[in-house]
Parts: C-alpha cells; sequence; structure tokens
C-alpha cells in the first residue's frame, strides 16, 4: 500500500469510527471501567509517573483515573498542544486552561516524557499489531518518536475500536497495550 493509499484510507476509516464513537462515548460505565484497568496497568508495571492526558469529545474518557491518580501515588505529567505540531508536556496540578484548538488542556511546571513510567495516548483504533489510529495532526507520533523513550506505551480505546489490523504509514509510532472499558491486552499476546 502505498503512502497516498494509507492516508485515504485511514481518512475513511476514521469518518466510520467517528460517527460509532459518539454512541460509545455515551456508556456511563466506559471511565470506571478504563480507570479499573488503567490502575491495574500501572500497577503491573509498577509505573510511579504516568503521562496521560485531559479526554476530549468523544476520546476514552480516562477522567476517573486522572482524579484517582494522586491516591494510588501516581504522579500524572500530560501534554500541551503547540503551533508547529509538537507537544510539551507539564505536571499536572488539576488545572487546565483553553489550548491552540480551544478546549481544555492541562496547566502545570515544565516535565518531561522521558520522566514516564507509562505513557497512555488516545486512539481512534488500534490493531493487534500495536499500530495506532490517531485524529491525524500527527502530535504523538512526533512525541513518541522522541530519542530515549522507553516507557511502555498505551492505546486507550474502546473494545469495538480494536481492529485485526489497520493501514500504517512509516511515521506511525506502535504501542505496547490497548487498553479498553474490559481489558488490557498486551502487544503480541493472543487475547
Amino acid at each position: 500500500m502505498t503512502s497516498n493509499d494509507s492516508q485515504n484510507a485511514k481518512k475513511i476509516l476514521r469518518a466510520q469510527l467517528t460517527s460509532a464513537r459518539a454512541l460509545l462515548a455515551k456508556d456511563p460505565n466506559h471511565p470506571a471501567g478504563l480507570a479499573k484497568q488503567l490502575f491495574d496497568l500501572a500497577k503491573s508495571l509498577d509505573a510511579k509517573i504516568i503521562a496521560a492526558y485531559l479526554p476530549f469529545g468523544t476520546e476514552p474518557n480516562i477522567s476517573g483515573f486522572v482524579s484517582g491518580a494522586s491516591g494510588h501515588g501516581l504522579d500524572l505529567i500530560m501534554p500541551v498542544s503547540n503551533p508547529d505540531g509538537r507537544l510539551h508536556w507539564v505536571h499536572y496540578s488539576g488545572l487546565s486552561a483553553p489550548g491552540i484548538f480551544g478546549f481544555d488542556e492541562p496547566v502545570g511546571q515544565a516535565a518531561n516524557l522521558l520522566e514516564a513510567d507509562l505513557i497512555l495516548i488516545p486512539a481512534t483504533a488500534v490493531d493487534r499489531n500495536g499500530n495506532r489510529l490517531g485524529k491525524g495532526k500527527g502530535f504523538y507520533d512526533i512525541a513518541l518518536a522522541e530519542s530515549g523513550i522507553t516507557a511502555p506505551i498505551a492505546a486507550v480505546v474502546y473494545e469495538p475500536e480494536v481492529l485485526a489490523d489497520l493501514p500504517v504509514e512509516n511515521h506511525d509510532q506502535p504501542v505496547n497495550f490497548v487498553v479498553t472499558p474490559i481489558r488490557t491486552i498486551e502487544v503480541g499476546e493472543s487475547s
């Protein structure tokens, strides 16, 4: 598949998944399920500093994990979008303010993604090989391509968004885990 073919396939798939996601995001059980899965994953990896995100729109709602992190002895760092297509990271203080795209982003002291013991990222879909379909802007792919990142990466999706395979481009960064409200899949293990 050529790069243009992959881009077109991704665009079509995003459109299909986005309409289905609106219904998935309304399930009131998803935040609690995601929080349980994420706390269990952090514990199993002995992770203390977690790179997380503030959910926006229909993204998988990890607000229960975010609000309960300090009670579990976890420190959170979170991304803030820059106009140049890159992310910078801050220690999450519980505060947020509108970012460059108009939705709330975290406010806090500067942090470095290399500090993280576990990196959580939203996704539109993930396949069983750890390929992730994002929103198409590439912010996370750029951040995860940074030299020196060794922390495991977990994509957070709804259960129907775990697919057999996805179109992939050279710049796409794979993940090690897939987290849904009902399970956590380690990439490469049968599920």
